[in-house]
């Protein structure tokens, strides 16, 4: 099923690029090849008629042994964009080919060598060469946008590069110096919207990921946006980047939609735009829109993890537990230390009340995590909804004590109270999530662990105050938005 409205590429002819060697005698420019590697992606995107893997999947054959024909099944691609990268100070050597899998046969190769100031245009032509290679047609919007320069500056392109590479990594530490090397870029060149866009990117991770309240990090992920869309409004980086604080934090549900659409109409290819409006349409109980744009994510990202367990989400939140089992448990096949697929492994066995694999999962969660807090809180509702309130409370207790030294996000307190069925309790800490503006109350509606709170007047009033309507569509069977609870 798709989306009314929203545009898809035209072609069927699905292309991956793999990461670029570097030939580079200096390690540091390991970011740079990586970089290069996902701006190739972003050209080729630009191009509706081709279906291009996202950076997430293909990053995972770094320094691969694999074939290309053993790839090209892996991503179901018909076409295979290899090469290398060598880059001696403001000098650079780009090798490229495009390969065909089933016959493992050159179609075209290239070398470029060219001035750090001239990779726009051969990223430009690169993109454009593999169109002409696999017959796609390319129109003068999309010429136009292959030959834009994001920036004249090359030391704040390869600042923005850095920057993106420590975003990738998603830690603290690293997510706070992407921002720096950000900044750092817009100093070089106050006019570079990508920097702008890496930086409100950056403090959206930062709150979403609970590194930051929300109230300090969202805002800034806003300005950041805005400013980006100030100076370029055709892009879909920004709108999706703008979109999601909408979303998740100003709760603005018709403008986060209006970004949403906007992004993926500029950029079908862009895997985060659908990403990003699936979890919207999902809020808004529009699950069969959400597993469309879910799968289409999928489709582009095949092997993106964060996106395998989004389509669990769509499943579990939709009340089809047993298929979100089965795609938490594919995303762990990809990779089982994957604390996310783990973390939400537990809740369709909680709602199944199959107390035992859901602990089970959940402890898994808290190890590989290292004891986060999401973690520790999605335990001790399991172990109090499994009637050991002992554990339980063992575990409100230490997210209590550790709340007095760090950000503890209320929401997850008020998760492991309705675990214990403590109402009173339970609406305490979700008001105060509220007052946090927390990016989990967005999916407060369709939530399966809210529904013993459903039928409760401050429940009605928490959703008034947010303008969540009920949801409209029950086609994939979710039970009763005022109705009785699942335990």
């Amino acid at each position: 099923m798709t989306t009314m409205g929203l545009q898809r590429p035209t072609g069927n002819r699905r292309v991956a690029v793999l990461p670029l060697a570097n030939m580079s005698s200096d390690a540091r420019d390991e970011i740079f090849s990586d970089g290069m590697t996902e701006e190739l992606i972003s050209a080729l995107s630009k191009i509706a008629g081709l279906r291009v893997i996202a950076r997430t999947s293909v990053m995972r054959y770094k320094n691969s042994k694999k074939s290309i024909g053993e790839i090209s099944k892996e991503l179901n691609v018909s076409a295979i964009l290899e090469g290398s990268v060598r880059r001696a100070g403001n000098k650079i050597r780009i090798t490229v080919q495009l390969a065909d899998p089933k016959t493992e046969e050159q179609l075209w190769t290239e070398k470029y060598d060219r001035d750090l100031e001239d990779i726009f245009a051969v990223q430009s032509e690169i993109a454009q060469k593999v169109a002409g290679e696999l017959e796609i047609q390319i129109n003068k919007s999309e010429k136009l946008n292959l030959d834009k320069k994001a920036t004249d500056s090359k030391e704040a392109y390869t600042l923005y590069l850095e920057g993106r590479h420590f975003l990738n990594i998603r830690t603290e530490d690293g997510l706070k110096r992407a921002i720096e090397l950000f900044e750092r870029a817009l100093a070089k060149d106050p006019q570079y919207a990508l920097a702008y866009t890496g930086v409100a990117d950056s403090y959206a991770v930062l709150a979403l990921l609970e590194f930051l309240p929300p109230k300090e990090a969202f805002p800034k992920a806003r300005t950041a946006a805005e400013k980006a869309l100030e100076i370029d409004n055709r892009l879909a980086e920004a709108h999706t980047s703008l979109g999601a604080v909408r979303f998740q934090y100003d709760w603005d549900w018709e403008n986060a939609e209006k970004e949403f659409k906007r992004a993926i109409e500029l950029s079908p290819n862009y895997a985060p735009a659908h990403q990003f409006y699936a979890d919207f349409l999902k809020s808004q109980g529009r699950f069969d829109e959400a597993l469309a744009e879910m799968s289409y994510a999928e489709a582009l990202d095949p092997l993106s993890l964060a996106i395998n367990t989004g389509v669990g989400h769509v499943l579990y939140l939709s009340r089809q537990y047993d298929r979100a089992i089965d795609q938490y448990q594919k995303a762990i096949k990809l990779n089982p230390e994957f604390v996310q697929a783990r973390l939400w492994f537990g809740r369709p066995y909680l709602q199944k009340r199959m107390y035992k694999e859901a602990i089970a999962e959940l402890n898994h969660a808290v190890a590989l995590s290292g004891g986060s807090t999401i973690s520790l809180a999605m335990l001790g509702h399991a172990y109090a909804a499994a009637g050991n309130k002992k554990e339980a409370e063992k575990i409100s207790e230490k997210l209590m004590e550790r709340s007095k030294h760090q950000y503890v996000p209320s929401y997850w307190i008020a998760m492991l109270r309705i675990g214990f069925g403590d109402k009173d309790e339970s609406f305490t800490w979700l008001e105060r999530a509220f007052q946090e503006r927390s990016s989990w109350l967005a999916w407060a509606g369709v939530e399966p662990r809210f529904d013993a709170l459903r039928s409760d007047p401050r429940f009605a009033s928490l959703m008034a105050k947010m303008k969540l309507k009920p949801p409209k569509d029950t086609a994939l069977g979710i039970r009763g938005w005022l109705k009785g609870p699942s335990k």
